[in-house]
């Protein structure tokens, strides 16, 4: 699916049909939260085709004055390789880029502790194999591991269409049911819930603001447990 081929239409097929048609994800609001808590220092699990961060607003000092380019740091994590190859170019201009490629499940992530301001962890967990939110809890305590104590993790995941407090119309279910066959191993989400969701943030964070966008639980967790 992460081919370079596929990489070069996921703008389209899944960020402007899917987000819009099947998930009713708002995109202009995920892009808000990068706006909000993007940091010069930053880890992006799962980049995709950059989307996002190439549309991101330049993190800003205190004072209000933006980064500069060659101040910032664009960790990129992902277990394909493509995903990395095809944004490491395209995001040179905005800072220091940092491919990883590992598992987000695998501990420990290439990356010190408390060593970025943020992390981003859009429409991954979704993709991860484990029967419920709770196996996929190494994604959870190493993005607490790696940030700094002011740092925020944000993110969303398409819950499973079994959830009651998830809003999936037709296309969602039939999508969501292709997509965890077995066979395609695309998603593994049929038994994410956002009761787990939100169990997993609260256990790794003293702060944690949790709404339901569509089919996707949309995280801000901030102060990270120790």
């Amino acid at each position: 699916m992460y081919s370079h081929r596929n990489l070069k239409r996921y703008g389209q097929v899944v960020v402007r049909w899917s987000h819009r048609l099947a998930w009713k994800v708002d995109n202009e609001k995920i892009l808000d939260l990068y706006a909000l808590y993007m940091a010069p220092t930053h880890l992006e699990v799962g980049p995709a085709d950059g989307h996002f961060l190439l549309r991101a607003p330049v993190p800003a000092t205190p004072a209000g004055e933006e980064v500069s380019a060659r101040l910032r740091q664009i960790h990129l994590m992902d277990l394909n390789p493509a995903p990395l190859d095809y944004c490491v170019p395209k995001l040179a201009e905005h800072g220091q880029v940092i491919p990883h490629e590992h598992d987000v499940l695998t501990t420990p992530w290439p990356l010190p502790d408390a060593s970025v301001g943020s992390v981003a962890m859009f429409h991954v967990l979704h993709c991860v194999p484990g029967q419920t939110m709770r196996h996929k809890a190494a994604a959870f305590s190493e993005a607490t591991r790696v940030l700094g104590d002011g740092g925020v993790f944000i993110g969303s995941t398409l819950l499973g269409v079994g959830d009651p407090r998830t809003n999936n119309n037709w296309i969602a279910r039939r999508l969501q049911g292709a997509y965890n066959k077995p066979s395609r191993n695309m998603f593994h989400n049929s038994g994410d819930r956002l009761v787990d969701l939100r169990a997993m943030l609260d256990l790794h964070f003293a702060r944690v603001d949790l709404t339901v966008m569509g089919s996707a639980g949309v995280w801000v967790a901030r102060e990270p447990r120790r």
